[in-house]
């Protein structure tokens, strides 16, 4: 059994399986870990699809993407870790959650003496939206690449130190970025400095 609030869909729509299955694994997450369980308790969800991508050596793969209301974002930044991994390990894919943020026409009509929030602009939502898919990473550079083939493609650089935890589902990031926002990006990872090197040599040896 599950809570049913856990799934926040709108009126009339039904949930999938796999919406409700995700649902179930957040509820028992949450009831078998009581320091998360604040947190955990105002997670919803919003949607849950299995998306396929080809891979750069042409194999075909998967990953979840699961969509979470805003409301919910400063809770899950606090397990997000926790509820990744434990819904990886459940549905042996990669998982990806992203905020459902809401974007204002500049010609929405509203009152003169209101303003835009620019939270709420098309290019903030996007550089959002680009954050949410590297979790449980984390952006350090990002710069534009020119090329004849492929055109303009967006280079994101993640900390080093989480090339171990996230190596293995920069592909599927990428996919998910392009597929939300019609955006192309490479993801790699930052040159580490003198000290991460020695942090990563220790973590090697911990290995």
């Amino acid at each position: 059994m599950f809570n049913r609030t856990k799934l926040q869909k709108k009126e009339g729509v039904k949930p999938t399986e796999l919406e409700e299955d995700t649902a179930k694994s957040l509820t028992a997450l949450e009831q078998s870990n009581k320091d998360i369980q604040r947190e955990l308790r105002v997670i919803f969800i919003n949607a849950v699809t299995e998306e396929s991508y080809e891979s750069a050596d042409g194999s075909a793969q998967k990953y979840i993407l699961i969509k979470i209301p805003f409301r919910s974002l400063q809770f899950f930044k606090k397990v997000s870790s926790a509820v990744i991994d434990h819904l990886e390990k459940k549905f042996q894919w990669p998982v990806i959650v992203v905020v459902n943020r809401t974007i204002d026409s500049k010609r929405k009509i509203s009152h003169p003496s209101q303003k835009r929030p620019r939270s709420r602009t098309l290019k903030a939502v996007q550089a959002a939206t680009l954050h949410d898919v590297v979790v449980p990473s984390s952006i350090v550079g990002r710069r534009q690449r020119m090329s004849r083939d492929t055109g303009l493609t967006e280079q994101v650089f993640l900390d080093p130190l989480d090339k171990m935890l996230v190596e293995e589902k920069i592909e599927a990031m990428a996919d998910a970025y392009q597929k939300l926002t019609t955006h192309k990006i490479s993801i790699e990872f930052a040159k580490p400095t003198s000290f991460q090197k020695k942090k990563l040599e220790k973590l090697a040896k911990r290995d």
